[in-house]
């Protein structure tokens, strides 16, 4: 490396992976109110303010990863694997967008205990997951807590999960390879305008229904908007969007976006030289560590076994079941492109907005014929939609909710939900979601 690049790469390693970066053990700085914890209930011994990072191993030992009388083999499954484990149909499809992207839609035509019949085509809702997941999310907590079992119980719905470009699920393409750079320049603008529109058609002419319904949350709702915004004409095949925590304007985010941001040209530079691609993949040699060493204790996940979702959304476990994270952690985080972390943090740079990827004076002004990037025109998103959000939510804060209420052409209705310490992760994970989010939408589905 060069002097210069050296530098870049030092900023990019304080600023831009501690946002996703677990400590290393070696350097794990213990308050003194912290030097006697307790690990799967094992009280271990007080060896020093400074953890050596062989004797915190040591410690640890086999208390780690101990959860008798529990099935984590879900942590090792695929999506697919996890739905018919639990008794339900799948079906495995794939989307080919405009551009040559590759898309993974799983799909849940009817309950476990529903007996088919052919001649009913059931209203189709399509669920899409966040940033860095995968549908997993709607499908690892109990079957009467997860959004996706509890539609297809109902007997009403025919429940289809997307799985973003770049993820577990959709990282192939009909000629790139994910191993080329090329492969990893999109953001979530590209997954509004060619994913979005690709998932829609080819659902509605698999099913042979002439519309949807649609439940996003985080960056599942800044793709459906801007698959909108730049294709109006797609607003005539929703019959309602439902948006769990909607990601537009990013202004107010209380994360870690408040100090990456204002590196993200240096940033993008480090990834581009440096030729990382993939954004924080599954299976990268970090997350493998963690789901191999770290068990469900809550010290160990908020200190070196942090998942990066989690420290990206600035969330707390609270409402979770501690149990469940080793399942999370088999399938999160999943990976997008560097691009869409960017994309993310230039909207956050630019305030209280929306607007698409800012390339440079001289890009944009080839791409959008302006100099700078322009602003999605949330009035053309003339379907119906409705909001759901929470009060203690870091990611979106209540300000940018309201600010993307005031630019919906069809806005029903804005609902914060009835628990003032709602976060972004709690509409997927809280057994309280069905409760206090789920049953609040479900009615407004269409059902025939």
């Amino acid at each position: 490396m060069n002097c210069t690049t050296r530098i870049y790469f030092y900023i990019a390693c304080f600023f831009c992976f501690p946002l996703t970066w677990t400590t290393p053990l070696s350097s794990v700085l213990l308050p003194s109110q912290y030097r006697l914890f307790l690990i799967n209930g094992t009280q271990l011994e007080e060896i020093g303010q400074h953890w050596n990072e062989t004797e915190l191993i040591s410690a640890i030992g086999d208390q780690l990863y101990q959860n008798e009388g529990r099935d984590l083999s879900e942590a090792k499954m695929t999506t697919v694997q996890i739905i018919a484990s639990r008794g339900y149909p799948v079906e495995v499809n794939q989307v080919t967008t405009d551009d040559g992207y590759i898309l993974e839609v799983h799909r849940i035509p009817h309950g476990k205990s529903e007996v088919p019949n052919p001649d009913i085509k059931k209203p189709v809702v399509f669920i899409q997951h966040g940033f860095l997941n995968t549908d997993s999310v709607w499908l690892i907590t109990p079957n009467s807590q997860s959004l996706a079992y509890i539609l297809a119980d109902s007997g009403r719905y025919d429940v289809w999960l997307g799985n973003a470009r770049g993820n577990t699920y959709s990282r192939k393409h009909v000629s790139l390879d994910p191993a080329e750079e090329a492969y990893w320049n999109f953001s979530f603008d590209e997954m509004g305008n060619y994913d979005i529109p690709a998932v829609i058609d080819y659902v509605l002419a698999k099913t042979g229904r002439s519309t949807m319904s649609y439940v996003g949350h985080s960056m599942g709702c800044a793709m459906f908007f801007v698959g909108m915004s730049l294709r109006p004409q797609l607003n005539a095949k929703i019959d309602v969007m439902i948006a769990l925590a909607p990601a537009a304007a990013v202004a107010q985010s209380q994360t870690s976006i408040r100090f990456q941001a204002p590196f993200v040209n240096q940033l993008m530079l480090i990834y581009q030289t440096l030729r990382i691609r993939a954004y924080e993949p599954v299976d990268s040699p970090r997350h493998n560590f963690r789901k191999a060493f770290c068990g469900p204790n809550l010290f160990l996940r908020n200190s070196i076994c942090q998942n990066p979702t989690v420290a990206i959304t600035g969330d707390d476990y609270r409402g979770m079941d501690v149990n469940l994270l080793p399942v999370y952690d088999g399938h999160n985080p999943a990976g997008s492109s560097f691009r869409t972390a960017a994309h993310f943090a230039q909207n956050f740079n630019a305030g209280q907005t929306f607007q698409r990827f800012d390339f440079g004076s001289a890009e944009n002004q080839k791409r959008y014929g302006q100099s700078t990037p322009p602003a999605y025109d949330l009035s053309k998103v003339t379907c119906p939609v409705y909001l759901f959000w929470g009060q203690n939510d870091k990611v979106v804060a209540p300000g940018d909710v309201a600010w993307l209420a005031s630019k919906l052409g069809n806005l029903k209705a804005s609902n914060k939900v009835d628990d003032p310490l709602w976060n972004h992760v709690n509409h997927l994970f809280s057994p309280d979601a069905k409760r206090l989010v789920y049953d609040q939408f479900i009615p407004l589905l269409p059902s025939s």
